[in-house]
């Protein structure tokens, strides 16, 4: 059975607890010792009694008078037969004078034994030993105790019975009234305002409620418009917007995402995600799922190109973005989908335009370039200083155009897929030994040097070899035009949880922090007056951050403004199979 301990009760609890000690505190401690106060009353009450017969008793005893003493003793038994229950009196040396003939009588739990010594001016006669009962003074102090028990216990519970209908009305009743309220609340209705109940400590609290209540309010508003807006963007988001749990069944398909596959959100909801893509695709999705519980991470919030399968069976390439979230406890992932059939086609002929102009402009600048080294350098003709320094702008004029036509054609090229990728085991020690000794005439052009500071070990990747040197011609070239005169660009190799990386350090004038975030975009370069100084198309970070992703490594950096520059490209090391 369950009792409902309540506030009326928990209220109730220290009336009835108040009762209950005061009951105690009468029975146990208050009665016991009214009734000890009263036995010390009764007891010196009876000796001031024997008292007064003490005149009497010297003067008999004075006298020999024995039978007149006998007469004093019989007429104070018979005056106090309903206390005197026997008298006996001795003389100093003990012999009993009173009575002769009667016995003590037998103890019991109200008679007392009263002993006095008879005597005047320090003068000894007698002893009295008096047994009184105390019978009656004592029932009659136990019914004015009881009485007092009882008018005080009853006035105490008609104080607590008043006391517990005030606490019912200034403190239960408010609070019922509060908790009806407040029930409305948890059931969502929110526009129920509450009133001001009292003005003590539930009105403050009823009061702080009510703000919790309008803020409630105020924040549903805002969640709900929210919401619409959520939705509203769902809805006309032109994207493909798709939600699924971990283990790849779909569970929710926008409107864009209906348009986008062909399928309706009741056909594909419920389905794995398998379904929205080309089986080569498919094979590998679990892997991914799987690979990002067990901590991987390396697609979550990237772009990637793929192609999706729509419900017709043709193919397109998409563009995809996928984010994980705890919602409700239950990790979902979201895919924003895109469409990039018309992108594809608008960047195809881009690159089909570029590559063709380049190759256009290639050949007459080749012939350009020939012609201007033969009149320079072949030909035996004496040119005045104007001549010889407009041959010499010219020809550095066609080399910088050349650099830029073949950097644009190599972007075309890796972004087209065009470069085919030779991968081989590669001794990297010895690559950057034959690195460094290819560019180091340019490094001397620009009063420094290479210096390989980790050239020790014999560390093995894999990876295109031509391409890996292209990025790091290009990383040293960059790091000895910005590097101070005299001082040597620094290279040295670590390794972290398997992927080697090789570092480019130089102690020139950093990368200002507003080019950090663009700096390996097409044409981006740290500082223009720097690169007005030593050259470059803005191509070559570009280049080698697509190089080292279609290798399966990264490349990246760390500045200090104003004193040093480290890049650094990353691979997986290459380990023997035993």
């Amino acid at each position: 059975m369950h009792l409902n301990f309540g506030i009326r009760e928990k209220l109730l609890a220290p009336q009835l607890l108040g009762v209950s000690v005061i009951i105690a505190i009468i029975l146990f401690y208050w009665q016991p010792s009214q009734l000890y106060k009263a036995k010390q009353d009764f007891i010196e009450s009876q000796t001031n009694l024997i008292k007064t017969l003490t005149p009497s008793i010297i003067q008999n005893i004075l006298a020999n008078d024995l039978s007149e003493l006998h007469r004093v003793f019989e007429n104070s038994l018979l005056i106090h037969k309903n206390e005197w229950r026997f008298i006996q009196l001795n003389n100093p040396d003990n012999k009993k004078l009173y009575p002769i003939f009667s016995r003590k009588p037998e103890p019991s739990d109200t008679l007392i034994k009263i002993k006095l010594t008879i005597e005047e001016e320090n003068e000894i006669f007698g002893y009295v030993l008096l047994y009184t009962d105390w019978k009656k003074a004592r029932n009659k102090e136990l019914e004015d105790i009881r009485l007092l028990e009882i008018f005080s216990i009853l006035l105490f519970i008609v104080i607590a019975i008043f006391s517990f209908i005030l606490q019912t009305k200034w403190i239960y009743n408010p609070i019922l009234k509060l908790k009806d309220l407040t029930s409305q609340l948890s059931q969502g209705q929110y526009q129920t305002k509450l009133p001001v109940i009292t003005s003590d400590e539930v009105g403050l609290l009823t009061n702080s409620i009510e703000k919790m209540r309008i803020k409630i309010q105020s924040t549903l508003d805002k969640l709900t418009n929210k919401e619409k807006m959520t939705r509203a963007i769902l809805e006309t988001a032109p994207d493909a917007i798709i939600t699924m749990n971990t283990k790849g069944i779909i569970t929710s398909f926008n409107p864009g995402a209906e348009n986008i596959f062909k399928y309706s959100a009741d056909e594909i909801i419920g389905q794995n995600v398998n379904k929205l893509m080309p089986h080569d695709m498919a094979i590998h999705h679990d892997k991914y799922i799987s690979h990002f519980k067990n901590g991987g991470s390396a697609t979550i919030g990237k772009n990637r190109e793929l192609n999706g399968l729509r419900k017709d069976g043709s193919i397109f390439p998409i563009e995809i973005t996928i984010n994980a979230n705890h919602i409700e406890g239950e990790l979902l992932f979201t895919g924003v989908l895109r469409d990039i059939t018309e992108r594809r086609k608008i960047e195809k002929i881009k690159n089909e335009f570029v590559s063709t102009v380049s190759h256009e402009l290639r050949t007459p600048l080749t012939a350009i370039k020939g012609s201007l080294d033969i009149v320079t350098n072949s030909l035996n003709i004496e040119l005045n200083v104007q001549a010889s320094t407009m041959l010499d702008v010219a020809n550095r004029n066609v080399e910088r155009l050349l650099t830029l036509i073949n950097d644009i054609l190599d972007v075309a090229k890796l972004e087209s897929g065009e470069i085919n990728f030779t991968n081989e085991k590669i001794n990297i020690i010895s690559f950057i030994k034959d690195i460094i000794e290819i560019n180091q005439q340019y490094a001397e052009k620009h009063h420094t040097r290479f210096k390989c500071t980790n050239c020790y070990e014999d560390i093995f990747v894999i990876a295109d070899k031509t391409r890996l040197a292209q990025v790091m011609c290009n990383l040293l070239s960059n790091a000895a035009k910005y590097s101070p005169k005299d001082i040597p660009v620094e290279i040295f190799t670590s390794i972290n949880n398997g992927m080697l990386r090789v570092n480019i350090k130089d102690y020139g004038k950093g990368i200002p922090k507003e080019f950090h975030d663009k700096l390996f975009d097409k044409f981006t370069q740290s500082d223009s007056s720097d690169t007005r100084e030593v050259g470059g198309t803005g191509l070559g970070l570009n280049i080698s951050k697509m190089i080292m992703d279609k290798l399966g490594g990264n490349i990246g950096y760390s500045t200090i403004e104003g004193k040093e520059t480290t890049f650094y490209i990353e691979l997986p090391v290459f380990k023997e199979d035993n």
